[in-house]
């Protein structure tokens, strides 16, 4: 039998809440390998490293809990498929839980390949909203404020507070590590959790 990790030490462990752990099993994400008959939800060595993985997903992807539960239930499909094929006596047995493996490893690839697309499409938007503001920003230096619906503003006039306060492009590095956040921000706008 392996050690088991209490709640508060996967918590310290981890960096998550007890609210959070609770969370995760209510909705099977992150369901503890043991109960005691109190209820007390034990972890073992997996569980945190199923925990790693879930941030893992939330941190580079932006993904919902529940793309993260697809994803993590395709890795353990995978996984006994796997060893359905290791222990086959025959070929065509062998050969059906590979392809079983195959298939969720794809999915699971199309899934992920789908949600790169979406982040690019919205970085591409964010883009086209940088060259927009920027082209106002210039175009308002040669006499008087332009708004965006393009009206300008009389000489003289004061650059709004939106203008002067916009950031020097920081450069493709950080758009890029700035999209997985910005999908969090339209995640918990939409009232995911």
């Amino acid at each position: 039998m392996g050690k088991f990790f209490q709640i508060g030490e996967v918590c310290q462990a981890t960096g998550l809440t007890p609210r959070t752990l609770h969370y995760y099993d209510e909705i099977g994400l992150l369901v503890p390998s043991e109960r005691l008959a109190g209820g007390q939800r034990l972890y073992t060595a997996a569980d945190l490293e199923r925990i790693d993985r879930i941030k893992e997903l939330k941190r580079l992807l932006g993904l919902s809990l529940s793309e993260i539960k697809r994803l993590l239930d395709a890795d353990d499909a995978r996984t006994r498929h796997l060893a359905a094929a290791q222990k086959a006596t025959d070929e065509p047995a062998r050969r059906a839980a590979l392809e079983q493996a195959l298939g969720v490893t794809e999915a699971q690839w199309r899934s992920v390949q789908e949600k790169i697309e979406q982040l690019a499409q919205f970085g591409r938007k964010l883009e086209r909203h940088v060259r927009d503001l920027r082209r106002l920003l210039k175009s308002s230096r040669g006499g008087g404020e332009v708004s965006p619906n393009g009206n300008r503003a009389p000489r003289g006039g004061r650059p709004s507070k939106a203008a002067s306060a916009m950031p020097a492009d920081p450069g493709p590095a950080a758009r890029a590590k700035s999209a997985p956040a910005m999908m969090k921000l339209k995640q918990t706008a939409g009232g995911e959790r």
